[in-house]
């Protein structure tokens, strides 16, 4: 007779046998004490075989000898760069050192990320970077060119991109802002002369942007914004500052090209792409304040009359493109919210003729003393920046009731900011009017109904309120 062996197999679906026990007979028959074998196995871990875990611990052993042995090649090369440069030792080994720390550093961010020491890897990247600019630095000097601050400051704000871009490392991407904010701030102070290089900053800024979301640093993608924002203002400013830029000019290409930066990052929201709420905030905040800049100009009669500034033919393309292209990224901006229902078919065909009523103030300049030509007793100035008060304080209104919808606080504290800051603007003796009044009156009513007419159905939704992170 043959002796029959019995092998236990490992079922998925069924329990173990002693948890059957310790639940009783009726456990397989009762739909309510069913546990799947994840919870069975963090329950119960004395059910796995002693062959895994001894696998297991031997894995983590050799995992452990090989993170020790990559922090030990790195700690060497980082000492062998520090005594090289200390020493003043002669260019071959100061390069080699250099190319050591690199390549360690990049290898030991690689590991130590992968075994979960996430500080011991930024760390690593670090010295990578430092690594990477000493071999610029001695190379540059041994052919003999000559690398200015900002070279070195540019030089910085690409390259890390790409190691942080391989490497997932966010402190990376934050030495190139850094490094971007330095380059701007020693430009716009006089320390170094302005270039056209100059114009390579808005590849380098969306390229922070894009890194930024893909590791999900909410950090990242604020410094960048804030950074870009630095840029553009000291840019506008110092192109007033020489007569090349009217004011009027400046503050419209903000309001313009804010308003894009806000429509894109709430199709972002629509697409739970990280960092939307930022884009949101900063885009909303930008329009508003180049939309005030500009409306002064339209309420003080002397203010027009005062501005020395021209632009010139070149300045006048350029300025066009930028508008243009500002329009182009809210109208692809308002299809893609309309996929998600978020706008009216409508709305996008309004919203972007809404959108350009600012500029072509400046591109068609005589729609306006046609419109107030058109009322008797009503000069184009201040009744112009009336209206734009009254769009302003609708669209304040409309991210107060955003807010309150998303339950965002910070929504609603920047739509009562607004809400003040035109009320300090418009409350003047001069301007209390009933012919104001009723021109501000109307104006407010007509742009809370083109913001209904442009937000369609989706103002009945419960909307959750913008997250910098999404699932």
């Amino acid at each position: 007779m043959v002796k029959q062996n019995h092998m236990k197999t490992a079922n998925d679906n069924a329990p173990s046998s002693e948890t059957v026990k310790q639940h009783g007979t009726n456990f397989a028959l009762s739909p309510s004490n069913h546990v799947s074998k994840r919870a069975v196995q963090d329950n119960h871990p004395s059910s796995i075989p002693d062959l895994i875990t001894n696998d297991e611990l031997q894995e983590d052993q050799g995992l452990t000898t090989s993170l020790k042995l990559t922090l030990g090649c790195w700690l060497a090369a980082l000492l062998l760069a520090i005594g090289t440069f200390s020493l003043n030792a002669s260019t071959g080994p100061k390069v080699f050192a250099s190319l050591s720390l690199l390549w360690t550093g990049m290898w030991a961010s690689y590991v130590s990320a992968d075994y979960g020491k996430w500080r011991v890897s930024e760390l690593s990247v670090v010295t990578a970077m430092c690594g990477l600019l000493g071999t610029v630095i001695v190379s540059a000097a041994y052919f003999n060119v000559g690398l200015t601050i900002t070279d070195g400051l540019i030089l910085m704000s690409i390259i890390p991109l790409f190691v942080g871009f391989i490497l997932k490392s966010r402190i990376c991407v934050l030495a190139s802002i850094c490094a971007s904010l330095i380059w701007g701030a020693l430009n716009f102070s006089g320390v170094t002369e302005q270039s056209d290089i100059m114009f390579l900053f808005p590849a380098i800024w969306a390229a922070q942007i894009f890194i930024g979301t893909k590791i999900r640093s909410g950090m990242v993608i604020t410094l960048a914004v804030l950074t870009a924002y630095y840029w553009a203002a000291n840019i506008i400013f110092t192109h007033w500052s020489v007569g090349n830029l009217p004011l009027t000019f400046g503050t419209a290409a903000v309001f313009i090209c804010g308003l894009a930066h806000h429509r894109a990052g709430k199709a972002a929201e629509d697409n739970l792409i990280t960092g939307s709420s930022v884009h949101i905030y900063a885009g909303w905040l930008a329009a508003v304040i180049g939309a005030i800049g500009f409306q002064y100009f339209w309420l003080v009669p002397d203010a027009i009359a005062t501005e020395t500034a021209s632009l010139s033919s070149n300045g006048l393309l350029i300025w066009k493109a930028i508008v243009s292209f500002a329009l182009a990224t809210v109208f692809c901006s308002a299809i893609i919210r309309y996929k998600f229902t978020q706008i009216s078919l409508a709305g996008i065909f309004l919203l972007t003729a809404a959108s350009a009523l600012i500029p072509l103030m400046l591109w068609i300049p005589s729609w306006p003393q046609n419109l107030t030509a058109a009322i008797p007793g009503l000069s184009v100035v201040p009744t112009m920046g009336i209206l734009i008060g009254s769009a302003i304080i609708a669209s304040a209104l409309g991210m107060m009731l955003n807010g309150v919808r998303r339950h965002a606080p910070v929504m609603i504290g920047m739509g009562l900011v607004m809400l003040f800051a035109e009320a300090a603007l418009l409350y003047k003796p001069d301007l209390m009017t009933l012919d104001n009044a009723i021109i501000f009156t109307a104006g407010t009513l007509i742009s809370l109904a083109i913001g209904a007419a442009i937000a369609g159905s989706s103002l009945a939704h419960q909307a959750p309120a913008p997250r910098l992170k999404h699932s």
